[in-house]
């Protein structure tokens, strides 16, 4: 555009720069997951089994944040231990035992579990129906 230039034509140029570009559709934010009998409601972070509340404790409930986030995506070991504290040290231990306590929430059959599996050499993996 050369100058001077009119107000009008710059907004005109402006919008026709605009049309061009294809709308962009916010993906969809899911709101809760079923777990099979289980209903897990993020933005609450509260776990449910029909209407009855299953108790999360502070970790597990982060737990639950941190892999509803991604479902059906692989969260490394590392990745959820760096959420979950400063202090890196052996606590990928302790991740695995809080994931171990979370199947028994979640799973009808935590030692052959649907929901929350291992991926051998990536970390864990939310399924949801």
């Amino acid at each position: 555009m050369v100058k001077p230039f009119e107000p009008k034509e710059l907004l005109l140029r402006i919008n026709v720069i605009l049309r061009r570009q294809p709308t962009v559709v916010a993906p969809l934010v899911q709101k809760s997951l079923n777990l099979g009998a289980v209903h897990y409601d993020i933005e609450r972070a509260e776990l449910w089994q029909g209407d009855k509340p299953i108790r999360l404790t502070l970790t597990e409930a982060q737990l639950m944040r941190i892999l509803a986030q991604s479902p059906g995506q692989a969260v490394s070991r590392e990745a959820l231990v760096g959420s979950l504290s400063n202090n890196h040290e052996g606590q990928e231990r302790t991740v695995d035992v809080q994931i171990n306590r979370l199947r028994r929430k979640i799973e009808q059959d935590p030692r052959e579990p649907r929901y929350l599996q291992t991926v051998r050499g990536a970390g864990y993996l939310l399924k949801y129906d």
